[in-house]
């Protein structure tokens, strides 16, 4: 287990660096743009092809970072009226069923990224996130799963909000 926890750490640490470039680099192609604009009267069409594919990189990677702390949009409402073996089920329950379909749209990211391939040459590559996040998340919630201490970390056993 204190493997598997080094390498969600280890995994988060990559993704918060991943985070900085992508944002710093979106907000300094979209200045970058924006200046060129004003000053010299030409704008640059790849970098607005290419700022919607850094907000996408960007959401997803944030969203995975999310689920690692159990951030992650969730409806709990119920569960904070019941008991720690209500909660500890839930928490099974949501984990294998957000594996299953992490696992099955990885396999399908697969497919998507071929046809991005093959329709948009290499550009296309930049969907090469949708099977990284995917298989990231597979293994958030299997950590989630194999991991109860983790989820109930505090005393009620729900995630701080």
């Amino acid at each position: 287990m204190r493997h598997i926890r080094k390498f969600n750490n280890l995994l988060a640490s990559v993704e918060r660096g991943m985070t900085v470039l992508l944002y710093s680099g979106l907000i300094l192609l979209i200045a970058f743009n924006v200046i060129s604009r004003n000053i010299f009267q030409e704008s640059f069409q790849e970098i607005l092809e290419i700022s919607p594919t850094l907000v996408l990189w960007l959401a997803l990677v944030g969203s995975s970072l999310a689920l690692k702390d159990h951030r992650h949009i969730k409806l709990e409402i119920l569960l904070r009226f019941s008991s720690d073996h209500t909660r500890f089920a839930a928490n099974i329950i949501s984990s294998v069923f957000g594996m299953i379909v992490m696992g099955v749209l990885f396999c399908a990211s697969f497919e998507f990224v071929r046809n991005e391939i093959a329709i948009f040459g290499w550009q296309g590559g930049f969907s090469i996130i949708f099977p990284w996040f995917f298989c990231i998340s597979f293994f958030r919630f299997f950590v989630h799963l194999v991991d109860p201490a983790g989820f109930c970390s505090n005393k009620s056993g729900l995630s701080p909000d």
